[in-house]
């Protein structure tokens, strides 16, 4: 039969669905038949250059093989004991194309467990079998090992990983450029594999006498490296000393404007002001920035130190054109010491930060006075911290630095230290970055700073760079808005400003916070949209789970105070899945907020899809529990540096809004009416944490008004209350009397006579005396108290 009527006859066979009711024997004969002949026109396809087409059909095959075996089952599947790490590969792969995927799984799964397992070592069994890879890809996607098939692809990827900066291998690849032209191009194609792990070996050859012989292939090679070169050779640009060094600089300069990357443009255009830098440099230097804006096609314009700043902010935001690939484990920060190239590796979620910081320090270095710069630079370590799971709002030198970031020295200050060194002005400078960006964390950080050194003069104002405070109302995060109630609260100001009429209302809020995270699930399947919504009340939170987008949306608006999550479906209809998630992005309020997708059977490509370009949204399998839910929305907060609300930090925050609308109340001649948070005052007295009762009694003791006397004398009266909450509300209703007289109802007057006359409690007595006293009835209450004393 011919190859194309084969390639037919097995398609309909699996179309069919007849495998299926087949022995095992023919399927293991139709499935290895279907995937040679699909291969072999997929290979045709490419040969003729139909990469599309090649590429439709290498998914095709795989699917069609795959979709009528999911049922199979091997149970009970025996691994041989003495199974050798490449036995375990070869026979994964084996049974994977044969579509006996619970063997196969269980051979995935004993690779990852073998205690001998090397991910070069995986990499090179992949490398022997050429269709491999391309197989774990496609299991990945669409077959019911996918997980343990994605785990095996990353460890090959670590492989990859590992050889690139493998240096005896980079070392050997030197020496193979001195060979015959066939041998210096393999070399020059490995090397480039190594991208920035060959430049520190490369540029120590060229510093080298003795080998000399190897300058001229190193020279040609080192623009052929790419990209990843770039980081590496703008800092050995500061070689300097020793016989030749200005020759290597000058090819460094070569290479760097050959290979085209803009991010090299800061670097040179020092050397180009540097009056130290000799006139052959300068004048290499002017010529590659020259040739880089020609190659990008962009003019990158101004003084060295505003360039610098350019590049700080790319890296800041993480632009894809430089920030470290979020899949490795590691990035590379490159310095130049005693002569050589040395790196230090710190996790990919804060390289972006740390450049930041490198790149505004040799801005300040060129423009001491350069604000942009400094305020950037404090955003950058607010950011790296808060990357580095430290909370941003504390300056406690005690907490440890995290192992993921070593480039800070020992001793190295808390981001609060500079901040708040640095004065109000760029503390305000940062918080508008932070409100612009919606970053939670750097805003918590440049918030706590205002409240520790501003006042009202420097805090709140007409001019500019005071406003993001006050826009720090209306942030997304709950957390970030009750903070920026609270230091305007507390600064006590005399004269409206905007937005001050939202100030009360936010403390009322936060006197209301529990640390229940308030969650959106939204699953057309009633199973599965109880399941999700069952297991995340469990864990405390307050869910609204419905089957339409709109539905669901529409309750949060009107019952959830902040949404913290959105728990969705893939088989979300009318929107769908990416048009939902599109719609949500496209408000203010909910463009960063975290989303996890919940995959059902056969729809996970689609959740790929969208996390893969949404950094605020993962997937996770319909049928996990409680624990794998929490974890996935974890992992967003742990990426992006979101704060998330806990009981205490609610609770703590509920105690310093009561504490403020007090010195509010107190002033009583600021600009804030506290007399609007009385109801949240109210409702606090009901509250489970003592301290908070007793803080909001307080507050309501200054309050004018009926409701908020009665409410203090009805936690006072109320025996079910321990002793030192009704001492306490005593005092403030003893406090409210002073101040209003009596506003209490005729019954609570009677009660409290016969407390403070009767009650078995010596210490409940004596403070409801005070507050009977204050209470100042007309009648004759005391010669009453005297006389139920007589003795005779």
């Amino acid at each position: 039969m011919r190859p194309a009527g084969r390639l037919a006859y097995a398609s309909v066979l699996l179309a069919s669905g007849l495998v299926e009711q087949t022995a095992p024997l023919v399927v293991q004969g139709v499935i290895p038949l279907f995937l040679e002949e699909s291969m072999r026109t997929i290979d045709t396809l490419q040969s003729h250059g139909c990469a599309l087409a090649s590429a439709c059909l290498a998914v095709g095959a795989m699917t069609m093989v795959i979709v009528p075996c999911v049922a199979q089952t091997a149970e009970g599947v025996s691994v041989p004991a003495e199974a050798t790490v490449e036995s375990l590969f070869d026979d994964f792969v084996h049974y994977a194309r044969l579509g006996r995927f619970t063997t196969a799984d269980a051979f995935a799964k004993a690779l990852l467990a073998h205690p001998d397992t090397d991910p070069v070592d995986v990499l090179t069994y992949a490398n022997r079998d050429r269709k491999s890879i391309e197989t774990i890809t496609i299991l990945i996607k669409h077959s019911t090992i996918g997980e343990s098939a994605a785990r095996v692809l990353e460890l090959i990827e670590r492989g990859e990983y590992e050889m690139r900066k493998d240096s005896a291998r980079i070392r050997a690849n030197i020496r193979k450029l001195g060979g015959d032209p066939q041998t210096e191009y393999n070399a020059t194609r490995r090397l480039a594999e190594s991208g920035e792990y060959a430049i520190p070996w490369m540029v120590k050859t060229l510093l080298d006498p003795a080998q000399e012989a190897l300058w001229s292939r190193v020279i040609t090679a080192l623009p052929k490296i790419g990209k990843g070169a770039v980081n590496p050779l703008v800092y050995a640009l500061r070689v300097s000393g020793g016989e030749g060094s200005d020759g290597v600089r000058l090819n460094l300069i070569h290479a760097l404007g050959k290979i085209g990357y803009p991010q090299a443009i800061p670097y040179l255009r020092g050397l180009v002001v540097n009056e130290a830098t000799p006139p052959a440099t300068r004048t290499a230097a002017n010529a590659a920035i020259a040739q880089i804006e020609a190659l990008s096609g962009r003019s990158i314009s101004g003084d060295p130190a505003n360039v610098f700043f350019w590049l700080a902010e790319k890296y800041y935001n993480e632009d894809p054109s430089v920030r470290a690939n979020p899949a490795l484990d590691g990035a590379n920060v490159w310095y130049w010491t005693d002569e050589s190239l040395s790196a230090t590796v710190v996790t990919p979620r804060v390289f972006g930060s740390v450049m930041a910081m490198r790149c505004c320090e040799e801005a300040l270095r060129l423009d001491n006075n350069n604000a942009e710069a400094i305020a950037l630079w404090l955003a950058a370590d607010i950011r790296r911290e808060s990357r580095l799971g430290m909370d941003t709002e504390s300056g406690d030198p005690s907490e440890l630095a995290s192992p993921d970031d070593d480039t800070r020295p020992e001793g190295f200050p808390r981001a609060l230290y500079f901040t708040q060194a640095a004065g109000p002005t760029y503390a305000h400078l940062v918080l508008e970055r932070a409100v612009r960006d919606q970053d939670a964390a750097v805003a918590l950080g440049a918030i706590e700073a205002l409240r520790i050194t501003a006042g009202e003069v420097s805090l709140i104002g007409t001019e500019d760079f005071k406003q993001p405070l006050v826009r720090a109302l209306q942030f997304p995060d709950l957390v970030v808005r009750i903070r920026a109630a609270l230091a305007l609260g507390a600064a006590l100001p005399k004269s409206r400003f905007a937005g001050s009429q939202f100030v009360v209302p936010m403390l009322s809020d936060a006197l209301g916070q529990t640390g229940a995270r308030e969650i959106l699930v939204i699953d057309p399947v009633e199973d599965t949209r109880n399941h999700i919504a069952g297991a995340l009340r469990s864990l405390d939170a307050k869910v609204i789970a419905e089957a339409t987008f709109f539905q669901a949306l529409n309750r949060a608006r009107i019952e959830f105070r902040s949404l913290a999550a959105i728990y969705v479906a893939t088989d979300v209809a009318d929107p769908g899945l990416a048009e939902a998630i599109s719609e949500l992005r496209s408000e203010f309020v909910y463009e960063k907020l975290p989303i996890i997708i919940v995959t059902k059977a056969k729809q996970q490509l689609a959740a790929e899809d969208i996390t893969k370009s949404d950094p605020f949204a993962e997937f996770v399998r319909a049928d996990v529990d409680a624990q794998a839910l929490q974890d996935r929305y974890d992992l967003i907060a742990r990426r992006t540096g979101q704060t998330s609300m806990d009981r205490d930090l609610a609770l703590g925050m509920a105690l310093e809004a009561a504490e403020t609308l007090r010195r509010i109340a107190i002033d009583g001649r600021t600009v804030f009416d506290f007399g609007a948070a009385e109801p949240a005052l109210i409702a606090v007295l009901s509250s489970t944490d003592e301290r908070l009762q007793i803080t909001a009694a307080s507050v309501l003791a200054l309050a004018h008004t009926e409701t908020a006397q009665r409410s203090i004398a009805h936690v006072a009266m109320d025996a079910g209350n321990t002793d030192s909450l009704r001492i306490a509300a005593f005092g403030s209703l003893a406090e409210s009397a002073k101040n209003n007289n009596s506003l209490l109802e005729v019954a609570q007057i009677a009660e409290l006579v016969a407390i403070a006359k009767d009650d078995a409690d010596l210490d409940i007595r004596t403070a409801a005396s005070k507050a009977l006293g204050a209470v100042n009835l007309k009648t004759n209450r005391a010669s009453e108290i005297i006389r139920s004393f007589y003795a005779g």
